[in-house]
């Protein structure tokens, strides 16, 4: 039964009407929906089984499920679920039904279904409604932000009705008459309105939202829904902005940030720089001095050398009586010949000499210092220096 409403009398007119298809047609067994879940062969069988048990066996909504091609936007098909139907929804106090589609892709739940507002042919989809795209496409915020394992259809049908509650998504065509409602609810009937009144032309004055039982429909709605629209769309410019300019305030802070660590590096270096510099000055200076330190020693060993002077002066050691400097000289003489008589033996180790000259050479220092250890020991008598 459907109700019509008769604008010559002003009056709502009872109809008996025939039910559509998904209020007749008998709920899918258990056996036919593994049968449509072995064809489509989803990644997770289990958990689109709880969903479309879910959604079939929900009081908000009259659901079948089905198995058919899926058109992508590249141009390829896949067959997937899908559960067809209507969601209820509530909206100026009347039951109204929405004829919706939900696909199941290959991986859900951990994707979102696909959704869509599928009109009659007597309704078309608002253009003001923020929840359903020009083409059907359902847009909530539970879409969305669907994540699984926290999102589940049952929770995305409630959403779908509390939004269309607020937004109608779709509207009568006005030139329909007599037509019953295509989803009514249970017995008796749901409402379902009559065209508006005809003007002069033969044409309807507006359209009114899908099954909005009323005479005429009130310049609230238009109004309502346009401001909401804008508002929604100013409400998500301003969101851009603010997260663009706080995108490039972050940014020029880390630039500020990076400066100032650069600028504290830079400091770094110059001061580095110049106490090497400091150093390097202190370096040069003192290899002037050394230079001219080495010229004047240089000067003065080239002047010696130019006299014939090669030897030490007789001066440089001052002796008090002409026996003590007799005993120096034997002194160092005896040493000398102690250091080469070491050496000798070295090279007759090491083969360097042959054992004949080492004994000839051994015999003459050895002669040569007995004379000089008697000599010492004379002198140490005369300057009356104890005897070893």
């Amino acid at each position: 039964m459907s109700i019509r409403y008769t604008a010559t009398s002003n009056n709502l007119q009872f109809n008996s009407v025939s039910s559509p298809n998904t209020m007749n047609m008998a709920k899918p067994s258990a056996n036919d929906i593994e049968q449509m879940i072995q064809r489509a062969r989803p990644t997770n069988r289990d958990l689109v089984r709880r969903d479309i048990n879910h959604g079939i066996n929900s009081s908000i909504s009259s659901l079948l499920l089905k198995i058919a091609p899926y058109f992508y936007n590249n141009g390829t098909s896949k067959d997937l679920l899908c559960l067809h139907g209507t969601v209820t929804c509530q909206y100026k106090g009347n039951r109204y039904y929405i004829p919706i589609e939900i696909w199941f892709q290959q991986d859900h739940p951990n994707v979102p279904p696909l959704a869509y507002v599928k009109p009659t042919s007597d309704m078309f989809v608002s253009t003001a409604s923020r929840d359903v795209q020009p083409d059907g496409t359902i847009i909530i915020p539970y879409i969305k932000n669907w994540r699984h394992p926290n999102s589940d259809l049952q929770t995305l049908l409630k959403a779908m009705s509390e939004a269309f509650s607020q937004s109608p998504p779709v509207y009568s065509n006005s030139n329909m008459v007599n037509r019953p409602t295509p989803y009514p609810i249970n017995p008796p009937a749901m409402p379902m309105p009559m065209p508006m009144p005809m003007n002069s032309g033969g044409n309807p004055s507006y359209s009114y939202p899908y099954g909005y039982p009323q005479t005429q429909i009130p310049q609230d709605v238009y109004r309502d829904s346009v401001q909401t629209a804008v508002l929604d769309k100013v409400r998500i410019r301003l969101d851009e902005i603010m997260q663009m300019g706080k995108a490039q305030i972050d940014s020029l802070k880390k630039t500020e940030q990076d400066l100032i660590d650069g600028e504290r590096k830079i400091q770094s270096f110059i001061v580095d720089a110049q106490q090497q510099q400091s150093q390097a000055q202190t370096y040069i200076t003192n290899l002037q001095t050394k230079r001219h330190e080495m010229l004047e020693a240089t000067q003065k060993m080239s002047s010696s050398s130019g006299k014939g002077n090669n030897s030490v002066k007789e001066d440089a050691l001052i002796t008090p009586a002409p026996v003590y400097k007799q005993l120096l000289q034997a002194y160092a003489e005896e040493h000398a010949m102690q250091d080469l008589l070491y050496y000798l033996a070295d090279g007759l180790k090491r083969n360097s000499i042959g054992l004949d000259t080492y004994l000839k050479h051994v015999r003459e220092l050895s002669r040569k210092q007995f004379i000089l250890r008697a000599t010492m020991r004379k002198c140490r008598q005369i300057a009356g220096l104890p005897l070893k």
